[in-house]
Formats: structure tokens, C-alpha cells, sequence
């Protein structure tokens, strides 16, 4: 067996515990930040637990795609080449989307979205880059068609 095939073998094996592990992360502490999300006041603990749950829910749909399509890729079918040609269409709500969502409420944990200048301030600045980047990345891409 090539070292190649030996880690795709590793890797998809892996994938079954990955989306197990993430499922059980998800089901327990989505339990939890659900009641709290009903309360006036939300901890910055709160939030991080909630970008905790978005993540391992976007890690484990994006693992069961990627684990589809590399699994159709080791046993050679044909639908692989679709798979892999369609994976984009995955990684926007499962590893994007979620990712940056994961991130904004991580961030807003850490900070306070009251505080001015080097508080929430600086970190505001740098999310509004951010998506200015974004936009500036996508223009850019797009007139290179």
C-alpha cells in the first residue's frame, strides 16, 4: 500500500469519530446555550460555548461531506470526480460560514461590545476590514473570469 493510500485510509477512518465526537459536542452543550440564549443577559462564556457548537456542527457536516467524497475516491467511482467538482457548494455554510460565525461569536465573548477604541472598538474595525477584503477579493476574482 502507498504512504498516499495509507492516509487516505487514516484520514477516513478518522472521520467516523470526528463527526461522533463533534455530534456529542454539539447535542450537550447546544442543550445548554439554548436555555441560557432565552435569558436578558448573555455571558461572554455564553458565546464562546455558542461558537463552540456552530463549529463542531459546521466541522461535522463538512467531515461527512469531505468523508463521501474521499471515500468515493478510494474506492475509485465513478461519482468521485462529482464529488470533488461540487465540494465548494459544502464548504460555504459548512466550513465558511460556519467558521466566521464560530468567530464573530468568539469575538464577542472576548470583548465587550460597549468598549471604545482599544475594546471592541479596534475589533470592529478590523471585522468591517475584513469584509471589505472580502468584497474587494471577490471584485478582483470576478473580473479575472
Amino acid at each position: 500500500m502507498s504512504t498516499h493510500k495509507a492516509a487516505e485510509l487514516i484520514s477516513l477512518a478518522l472521520t467516523v469519530p470526528t463527526v461522533i465526537f463533534g455530534i456529542m459536542v454539539a447535542v450537550i452543550w447546544g442543550r445548554s446555550i439554548l436555555k441560557r440564549f432565552g435569558a436578558e443577559e448573555r455571558a461572554a462564556t455564553d458565546w464562546l460555548i455558542l461558537g463552540v457548537v456552530i463549529s463542531f456542527i459546521g466541522s461535522g457536516l463538512d467531515n461527512i461531506y469531505w468523508g463521501i467524497t474521499w471515500g468515493a475516491d478510494f474506492f475509485r467511482l465513478e461519482s468521485s470526480s462529482s464529488w470533488f467538482r461540487n465540494g465548494v457548494y459544502a464548504n460555504i455554510p459548512f466550513r465558511q460560514t460556519a467558521g466566521i460565525l464560530a468567530a464573530l461569536c468568539h469575538l464577542r465573548g472576548a470583548v465587550s461590545w460597549s468598549s471604545k477604541g482599544g475594546g471592541f472598538g479596534a475589533v470592529s474595525r478590523i471585522i468591517r476590514g475584513a469584509w471589505i477584503l472580502c468584497g474587494l477579493t471577490f471584485l478582483a476574482l470576478y473580473l479575472c473570469l
